[in-house]
């Protein structure tokens, strides 16, 4: 029995659906436990591709329970639309989902209001994927959100709603404010989808603590990444959740002490999407075929990723934000075709050499990575079926990795299925 936390140890888009993917098949839980569908975690399964946004990675798996915690905002619509889309029957579906009544839900006001506020900030917008996440946030820290479980009480859900609508009229223009600010639409609408959701309303904590006392395998499904989260991420180039492992108790309503293990999960290489600081990003022919090689354009939103080469920098601050027991390299074949390949080991600063990240986020714009580059392996590393089994070089540099994170390199992914995974540390006894 083990319960496991799985968090990106980067800017977002690791690889942690594929991951998290394999190990529901030795879970019987797997939980969200913050962000919305803003996170796109792709799956390939039987030769089909699938993109998640709002349901746990585990609904592929008839014998996982998946639940949404109530650090989660939830777009009810979008998550309808994503239920139909996979293919399971209502009964199947129902007998598989449960969310919590805490979960903030995503109205077409707040996707409105993201909309208005990217707007507003010009040529210093945040990059968001405007689906309402950071508004649905926002209104939970000022309490005139709505909940899920608001939806299921007539009374309570129109009280919720004018609150909320109240909050944006004077924010929105007139015009867009009777569009998506309309008490008797929204609830009508939201009625009906308490009829379709109704069986899956629980206490997801409480669920976490029956299925713990049984010696479960539990499995915490982050979104994003370390360097987006709220407060430790770059700011305010960040979503607007806690996205590092500490979030999974508030998120899932659990004690600290519930998680056995956390792993984070960092690509070979590094991405990112949308704006703000990104150290080691390549701008030139380098960047440009790690984008093509990789296929890096976002699941959610279809814009290319910034790309560049891996820093270590980051990456140890990660493992100590999050106490990483391990990391899960992603994309190690996206390398293979590279003559040479580049390590950020510290930065300039100032006329300062760094081997941190900077205390003041204002100072990260401004470093200059410094580089070792390790002579590339230039051969498939996808065939590989054990960690001996990958070339030399390939070996050296996964072990530079460990040595200047101080976590060891717990599974290794080169390739798109869920078998093209090396495991040297089981995450589940």
């Amino acid at each position: 029995m083990a319960s496991v936390v799985i968090v990106g140890a980067q800017w977002g888009d690791e690889g942690k659906g594929k991951i998290v993917d394999k190990l529901s098949g030795r879970a019987d839980v797997v939980v969200r436990f913050q962000g919305g569908d803003n996170a796109g975690h792709t799956v390939y399964n039987g030769g089909r591709k699938h993109v998640f946004h709002i349901l746990p990675s585990g609904m592929l798996h008839r014998h996982v329970l998946n639940l949404i915690g109530g650090g989660v905002v939830v777009n009810l619509d979008k998550l309808a639309g994503e239920l139909a889309e996979i293919g399971l029957r209502r009964p199947q579906w129902r007998a598989r989902l449960r969310i919590s009544g805490e979960a903030s839900l995503i109205l077409p006001c707040h996707i409105a209001m993201d909309e208005a506020n990217e707007l507003r900030r010009g040529a210093g917008k945040i990059g968001t994927t405007l689906r309402g996440i950071g508004p649905a946030y926002a209104d939970r820290a000022a309490r005139v959100g709505v909940r899920f479980e608001d939806i299921f009480n007539g009374e309570v859900l129109r009280e919720r709603l004018r609150n909320c609508f109240d909050a944006k009229r004077a924010l929105l223009s007139r015009s867009k404010a009777g569009e998506v600010c309309n008490l008797e639409r929204s609830a009508l609408a939201m009625r009906k989808a308490a009829r379709l959701f109704a069986p899956l309303l629980d206490d997801v904590g409480l669920v976490l603590e029956k299925c713990r006392a049984k010696e479960q395998q539990i499995l915490f499904e982050g979104a994003q990444g370390t360097m987006l989260d709220i407060g430790a991420g770059t700011y305010p180039f960040v979503t607007s959740s806690n996205t590092i492992s500490g979030g999974a108790c508030v998120g899932a309503g659990v004690g600290p002490h519930f998680l056995d293990k956390i792993l984070g999960v960092a690509k070979a290489y590094l991405t990112r999407v949308g704006e703000g600081p990104f150290p080691t990003e390549l701008h030139d022919s380098t960047g440009r075929k790690l984008r093509e090689a990789g296929g890096e354009y976002g699941a959610t939103t279809g814009r290319p990723r910034r790309c560049g080469w891996l820093d270590l920098v980051q990456l140890r601050r990660a493992v100590r934000l999050n106490s990483l027991d391990g990391l899960i390299v992603t994309k190690l074949d996206v390398l293979d075709s590279f003559d040479e390949i580049g390590l950020c080991v510290g930065y300039r600063c100032r006329g300062r050499r760094l081997a941190e990240w900077p205390a003041n986020n204002a100072d990260v714009a401004g470093l200059k990575p410094e580089y070792i580059f390790l002579p590339g392996w230039k051969c498939p590393t996808g065939v590989a079926k054990s960690f001996a089994g990958l070339p030399a070089a390939a070996r050296k540099y996964l072990n530079v990795i460990e040595k200047e994170t101080g976590a060891p390199v717990a599974m290794i992914s080169a390739g798109k299925e869920r078998e093209a995974l090396i495991v040297r540390q089981p995450v589940f006894s």
